[in-house]
């Protein structure tokens, strides 16, 4: 089987899945990058997609729809109308060519628009889509809510970014160590709800003696204006780092925080609560569906509002070593009741009946290699 993935992003999930699949005799070649240029990869994109089913390709694999956005096409619409147009194109090419599209839904909407209407292009994605993966079924009903229904699902659970490694024991409460160690990390966007969290945390009893760490680059300038506005009024109890966080840096961060704090407004899927249960962390997260099969022994949920984080941010600054230990053991216990190759063996059988069920065409019957 040879699987064309489409885009490459530092994200580990695309090569934690990959490293897998490649292991079990899968095939995996991006799209998109025959140049330096990634507008005239786009343009070359269909001629691509073609020339790769020639050779046997059967299967597109699309994550995320931010390879067809081009630059600049925040500052001029017609460059959003490009980009809505080649997105099209493509579609219909894989269809016309015997490409089957599966797409892995890690987000219902971009979190940053893409196209002139990206409710509409989404229910054009899966309209085309032979397969759409989610990670939890309540993604099914956000996207039935849109209009988009797929012809055929599989919902597979995200796995554990530090898969490869053995997992490190919970660590107590440094001696001495008086302030509860709280950490944001991760690209700091408006829907991942940091003016949220630094207001609660302003508005932590006196009492309550913690400190927060918020970790990620901000490339919002009105954003980054209200933080530091923020920021201000909460020093020295909060640390600012709006910055592009090396591997090194996370990890930094993550050793040294008590409990990570993701207050996000909306989400699909964070692969930032994955990584922190990986590392064996207790989370707090608002009480969204994206949320809810994490496990309620390592997590403390609130409702939507700043008084119920404000809350969440008091019962574990209170809670004791013993408690904080329980829950970084549930943590890892989760993170780890699934491996990446549990996960490739059922997005490659997933994707092994989708060809198999599935009729040939004309340019099926005329490739040179077969998997």
């Amino acid at each position: 089987m040879r699987i064309l993935a489409l885009p490459r992003d530092p994200n580990p999930y695309q090569e934690l899945l990959y490293e897998e699949m490649r292991a079990l005799g899968v095939e995996v070649s991006f799209l998109g990058e025959l140049t330096p240029s990634r507008t005239l990869n786009l343009m070359l994109l269909p001629i691509e997609t073609v020339w790769q089913r020639l050779r046997g390709a059967r299967i597109a694999h699309l994550h995320w729809v931010f390879a067809f956005s081009l630059p600049y096409a925040d500052r001029f619409s017609l460059l959003r109308r490009v980009s809505s147009a080649l997105f099209v194109a493509w579609l219909n090419v894989c269809k016309l060519a015997g490409i089957y599209i599966v797409w892995t839904a890690h987000n219902v909407l971009p979190h940053e628009r893409v196209f002139v209407d990206d409710v509409k292009a989404r229910r054009r994605l899966v309209a085309h889509a032979d397969l759409v993966i989610v990670h939890s079924s309540f993604v099914l009903a956000d996207l039935a809510r849109l209009g988009a229904v797929p012809r055929r699902s599989a919902a597979i659970r995200h796995g554990p970014f530090r898969a490869a490694r053995p997992a490190d024991p919970p660590v107590e409460r440094r001696p001495g160590h008086a302030a509860r160690e709280f950490l944001f990390f991760g690209r700091v966007q408006e829907y991942k709800g940091v003016e949220d969290l630094m207001a609660a945390f302003a508005a932590l009893p006196a009492e309550c003696s913690a400190h927060l760490t918020v970790a990620g680059l901000c490339n919002d300038a009105r954003l980054l204006q209200r933080l530091s506005s923020l920021n201000s009024s909460c020093r020295p109890t909060v640390t600012m780092r709006l910055e592009f966080l090396t591997g090194d840096d996370l990890t930094s961060l993550i050793r040294a925080a008590d409990v990570v704090v993701l207050p996000f407004r909306r989400v699909t899927t964070s692969g930032s609560a994955i990584f922190a249960l990986s590392w064996a962390k207790p989370l707090i997260v608002p009480d969204l569906p994206a949320f809810a099969d994490l496990p309620s022994r390592a997590v403390v949920r609130y409702s939507g509002q700043t008084a119920g984080l404000t809350q969440a941010l008091a019962e574990l600054t209170r809670a004791d070593d013993g408690e904080l230990l329980a829950m970084s053991r549930a943590a890892r216990a989760y993170s780890h009741a699934v491996t990446w190759r549990d996960i490739a063996i059922e997005t490659r059988a997933e994707m092994a009946a989708l060809v198999d069920s599935a009729p040939l065409t004309a340019l099926r019957l005329r490739s040179r290699r077969t998997p």
